[in-house]
């Protein structure tokens, strides 16, 4: 990448970026950041606070306004920028001027070095704040979801079966404690089937697995902080969606892990997420995979030696939406085979409304439909 690039990289960056709570701000610390021995100004600064993803960046001309909240008055501020020393400074020294001069200390790097390096950190960056800011952009519990699931599957391009279901989810905590744990513990939900005569009753829904693709819910993969330093990350695209300005960050895994696939055999994984830059609330998730076999009872779980019940030659792709602070619709489109017979499938849950009051508390899981 070059100089522009990178550049351009950080001017999208360079926005205030804190997230929506509900504490009162204490004061608005602004300055501008220069070069020491020159004078010029440092432009795409990272600055925040230390500890947390609160942050925003210097603009063009190195200046730059935070709005510091009072629990975070005690703390530490940093500030970053490429080819110069990091630099930190107690919150409160910076309250005690009206306008703060910040000087950076230059270093030499080798740009050709520095380029990929500093895309990645932008874009881990905002991620992160993605994940950081779930809480306040999505729903929190306890809520119902009225939803409507439906499955349709070709076997050996001759018999095409199609099912549908209405499905009540309840959700006990919400968006407001993303896990995976948290996911599965206090999620549950039943399911009624419009046609009760069809023989899906007997089998495996495959419900949990259009869940298990809310990364937003459950914190993962690249939603998960501690794992999206894993994946090779582009600034794909920069689309108006809505009326909102978006960044669509394209991610993927050389190796897939099973914490960033999801998926215990995956062999090919990557993906598309589409962040909002007012809020950095998720909009969209996509991805594809391809993976040796897959466990019936979910992607995640390994296959033991004696199971001779399971899928082979996997290959799919999903898509997850959000609007409303809710997910809006999960699709999940696979291919493999089973019992030495091709397979098609493609499942979808759409969520049609959301009930927050007069709510019907669930305690099960319906693994198989009545």
């Amino acid at each position: 990448m070059n100089k522009n690039s990178l550049l351009f990289l950080f001017l999208v960056f360079a926005q205030q970026v804190f997230a929506q709570t509900e504490t009162r701000v204490a004061q608005s610390i602004k300055g501008k950041v220069i070069n020491q021995l020159t004078n010029e100004a440092v432009a795409y600064t990272n600055i925040g606070i230390e500890g947390t993803f609160y942050g925003t960046a210097s603009d063009a001309d190195g200046n730059f306004e935070l709005k510091i909240p009072e629990e975070m008055v005690n703390k530490q501020i940093f500030f970053s920028a490429l080819s110069y020393k990091n630099d930190t400074f107690p919150v409160r020294t910076l309250f005690e001027k009206e306008f703060n001069i910040i000087k950076m200390e230059p270093l030499t790097y080798d740009i050709g070095d520095v380029d990929v390096a500093a895309q990645s950190r932008v874009l881990i960056r905002i991620l992160r704040m993605a994940s950081e800011n779930t809480p306040y952009n999505f729903l929190g519990g306890p809520f119902n979801l009225v939803c409507t699931f439906g499955n349709e599957k070709t076997v050996d391009d001759t018999v095409k079966i199609v099912d549908t279901a209405e499905v009540l989810l309840f959700d006990r905590n919400g968006y407001k404690q993303p896990s995976k744990s948290d996911a599965f513990l206090m999620r549950n939900y039943t399911i009624s089937k419009e046609k009760p005569d069809y023989s899906f009753s007997t089998g495996i829904t495959n419900f949990d697995e259009l869940l298990d693709l809310d990364w937003v819910r459950s914190g993962t993969s690249v939603l998960n902080p501690g794992v999206v330093w894993q994946f090779d990350l582009t600034l794909e695209d920069e689309p108006e969606i809505d009326g909102n300005s978006c960044w669509v960050i394209s991610f993927s895994q050389e190796e897939p892990t099973l914490a960033g696939a999801q998926d215990f055999y995956a062999s090919s994984f990557k993906g598309k997420i589409t962040i909002a830059k007012d809020d950095y609330s998720v909009k969209k998730i996509e991805g594809s995979a391809v993976s040796e076999k897959h466990n019936r009872q979910g992607k995640s779980l390994a296959v033991g030696n004696s199971n001779s019940n399971y899928l082979e030659d996997v290959a799919y792709n999903f898509e997850i939406t959000y609007s409303r602070l809710k997910p809006e619709m999960i699709l999940l489109n696979k291919k493999y085979r089973f019992g030495g017979k091709n397979v098609e499938e493609t499942s979808r849950l759409v969520v049609n409304e959301v009930h927050t009051t007069g709510l019907e508390e669930i305690t099960s899981r319906d693994y198989f439909a009545d």
